[in-house]
C-alpha cells in the first residue's frame, strides 16, 4: 500500500512540475493592460528643457496639489499708510472680520 501511495505522489509531482515549467499562464490582472510600445523623437535633453520652461511658467504641480505653485512674495506697490487707510475704510463699512472676531462683524464687540 505504501508504494502505490508514493509513486501517486510521486507522479503528481512530476506532473505538477512540468505544468509549471511551460512557463506562467495568464490569468487575471497579470496580462491587462496590455503592453504598449511607445517611441519618442525627443531626447533627454529635450524633456529637461521642457521641463524647466513648465516650472518656470509655473504650470507643474507637486504632490497632491493641483494648483501650481506660486511664490508667497508678489509684492505690491501699496505703501503702509494706504494698506491702513483701505483697512481702516473697510472696518468702517462693516461686515469684515478683524482679528478672528465673527463673520461679518455687526458691530458689537
Amino acid at each position: 500500500m505504501k508504494t502505490i501511495t508514493s509513486a501517486l505522489l510521486i507522479s503528481a509531482s512530476l506532473l505538477g512540475s512540468s505544468a509549471f515549467a511551460a512557463g506562467p499562464a495568464p490569468s487575471g490582472e497579470l496580462d491587462y493592460p496590455p503592453a504598449i510600445a511607445q517611441t519618442s523623437t525627443l531626447s533627454r535633453a529635450d524633456v529637461v528643457a521642457q521641463l524647466h520652461a513648465a516650472q518656470a511658467a509655473g504650470q507643474v504641480t507637486f504632490g497632491e496639489n493641483d494648483a501650481p505653485v506660486v511664490a508667497a512674495n508678489q509684492g505690491t506697490t501699496a505703501t503702509r499708510a494706504e494698506v491702513k487707510a483701505a483697512a481702516r475704510d473697510a472696518r468702517a463699512q462693516g461686515p469684515v472680520s478683524f482679528s478672528g472676531q465673527g463673520y461679518p462683524q455687526t458691530g458689537g464687540a
